[in-house]
Order: C-alpha cells, then sequence, then structure tokens
C-alpha cells in the first residue's frame, strides 16, 4: 500500500508542526521589536538599534532555519527507498512536489537576498 506524496499536503502539515512549535517557544513580542531609535541621547541610541538589529537577525534566522527545515524534509520522503513511492505517482503530483520544493529554496534565497 503506497501513501501519496503530496506536496501541499506535506507543506500544510509541516506549518501546522512549525506553528505549533512556535507558539511553544516563543517569547511575548516586544513593542519595541523592528524600531529604529533616534530620539535617544548617543550611547543609548547607539545600544537600542543594535538591539533591534540582533532581534531582526533571530527573526531572519528563524525563518530561514523553518524554510531550510521544510526543504529538508521534503528531500528526505523522495530520498533512498522514498524515491521508487515518489517514481509511482502519477506526473502532475511528482510536478507538484517537486515545485513546492523549488519554492521553498526560491523563499529561503530571496530572505537572504533581501537581507543583504
Amino acid at each position: 500500500m503506497t501513501t501519496p506524496n503530496n506536496a501541499k499536503h506535506l507543506d500544510a502539515v509541516l506549518t501546522q508542526i512549525d506553528a505549533k512549535t512556535a507558539t511553544e517557544k516563543s517569547l511575548p513580542p516586544s513593542s519595541d521589536t523592528g524600531t529604529i531609535h533616534t530620539d535617544l541621547p548617543g550611547t543609548a541610541r547607539r545600544s537600542m538599534n543594535k538591539m533591534v538589529q540582533v532581534q531582526q537577525h533571530a527573526a531572519l534566522h528563524e525563518e530561514l532555519r523553518k524554510l531550510l527545515g521544510h526543504l529538508h524534509a521534503q528531500t528526505m520522503l523522495i530520498s533512498g527507498e522514498g524515491l521508487e513511492n515518489f517514481c509511482n505517482h502519477n506526473d502532475q503530483i511528482k510536478s507538484d512536489y517537486l515545485w513546492a520544493m523549488s519554492d521553498t529554496a526560491e523563499r529561503a534565497l530571496k530572505l537572504l537576498e533581501d537581507a543583504c
């Protein structure tokens, strides 16, 4: 008996898992997140701006980790013995699955590009 490796279903499941993990691990949002402070004097302003940059870097890192985790899971399902199962599916399912992998990689690359 084979189980379909539908990429859209997999992505939905992985998104649900990441959403549960994020709510378990996340801290309450700060009202200063994403705000560059220009109204503070010298050292305090530089310190606050550095903290904002660190928060933005952490958010980028977390989003990249999530996307690469999705991509890793997708490739693991079609590698090794999973490739035989993957090849047994119709062309539309295989195409959708490979498109989802490509889209995930493209989103990760765009995040990196936008950050630079």
